[in-house]
């Protein structure tokens, strides 16, 4: 490449990220952050490491311009989720075949850490003079639910006055304009227990949830949004837990929702919105008595228009780079996206180098071609807001 920074070196950066396990739970990413600032600061470019809670380390760095300007943040996280059982490759080798790099991680997203890291040192190794900021952002929780991670950072005020975004989540190289919401639910239902010999004398716990199960299931959805690619929302009961022992009847059974979200819904519609079925479904057993949490994890929708200056300038990075229009769409998964249009208020877009359909999955892997187009891409972007 000859943009002031070579494929071999952004494959190595890849293959040092991917061999520096931060599996989340426990999220301990001391070691990852640790390689990213080291990298930094090898390219002259300061960063500090900021330890939310011990063992979940963030990285924060700054690229100043000559004079003010636009500001954009760079954001992409450093966990990621256990390899699980089944790989043919080592999850933490960082193999090359062909021109795929193996790893846990390598969708979801140390390749987009590796661009990110890759384009910056390319920009400050060019010594292009530009107006504003860039600040670096790779944040050590993200799979199960960025307190600890964006979240925090954006409390501290790292994203003030901030303009403009992009999150290197996996998009294959399309450009993602927003993604759907979730809220976590978990629903006790109390009966009461006694001998499965005497079932007429107990309520049980089961029974009724399997009928807020059913009910829920069988929800009918009126709202929808055609710019996403499931344009309506989505719930599904995805845990349940009941009884102690087969001879006696539950006198507890708990449930678990997952309530996908699209752009109009908050946590309030949703939370009412499940109140009133299962009120329905159990509108028979006046004495059953149900409890419904919501888990401190939330992600809301999001949607931005294509007219945002970030989309141009990425639209723009990428023809430039590849020759073609790039696919614009939105996402399906939820990313910390979310907090930063939010909490923040900033116009981000998605666009990363990872497929997203190989997330999480074993022999997960990265095209390198797609690192190198995605690197110039930002750097393309870094020219078009800044210079």
């Amino acid at each position: 490449m000859n943009n002031f920074i070579t494929q071999d070196e952004i494959v190595n950066i890849m293959q040092a990220l991917i061999r520096c396990p931060s599996v989340n739970p426990p999220a301990q990413t001391v070691e990852c952050a640790q390689l990213v600032s080291n990298i930094l600061k090898k390219n002259d470019i300061q960063a500090e490491i900021v330890e939310a809670r011990q063992g979940v380390a963030n990285v924060v760095a700054r690229l100043e311009g000559k004079n003010s300007g636009k500001r954009l943040l760079l954001n992409g996280h450093l966990d990621v989720v256990a390899p699980g059982e089944g790989w043919t490759v080592d999850p933490f080798g960082g193999e090359v075949r062909n021109d795929l790099i193996y790893g846990r991680g390598a969708c979801d997203m140390k390749s987009g850490i590796a661009v990110m890291l890759s384009a910056i040192i390319a920009f400050k190794r060019s010594k292009q003079p530009f107006n504003g900021q860039i600040i670096f952002t790779a944040v050590g929780d993200e799979e199960t639910g960025s307190q600890f991670g964006t979240k925090y950072l954006l409390e501290k005020g790292i994203a003030n006055q901030v303009d403009l975004a992009i999150v290197t989540e996996p998009t294959d190289l399309a450009i993602e304009l927003g993604n759907r919401g979730l809220r976590w639910f978990d629903i006790s239902v109390k009966g009461l227990a006694c001998h499965a010999g005497r079932p007429h004398l107990g309520i049980n716990a089961i029974q009724y949830a399997s009928k807020m199960v059913e009910a829920i299931h069988g929800m009918k959805f009126t709202r929808e949004d055609d710019r996403f690619e499931i344009s309506q929302p989505s719930i599904s009961v995805t845990m349940i837990n009941a009884g102690t022992q087969v001879n006696v009847i539950p006198n507890r059974c708990r449930i678990a929702v997952d309530r996908r979200m699209i752009p109009g819904e908050t946590t309030d519609s949703v939370l009412h919105e499940l109140n009133e079925i299962i009120s329905s479904a159990i509108a028979s057993q006046p004495d059953i008595d149900v409890e419904i949490q919501i888990r401190p994890e939330g992600w809301d929708p999001y949607l931005i228009s294509e007219d945002e200056p970030i989309v141009v300038s990425l639209k723009k990075g990428h023809f430039e780079v590849t020759g073609e229009r790039p696919i614009v769409r939105t996402k399906l998964a939820c990313t910390d996206a979310s907090h930063i249009f939010h909490q923040a208020g900033i116009p981000v877009a998605l666009y990363g180098p990872g497929i997203a359909g190989k997330s999480h999955q074993i022999d997960e892997c990265v095209p390198i071609s797609n690192l190198s187009v995605a690197t110039r891409v930002l750097q393309s972007v870094f020219r078009d807001i800044l210079v």
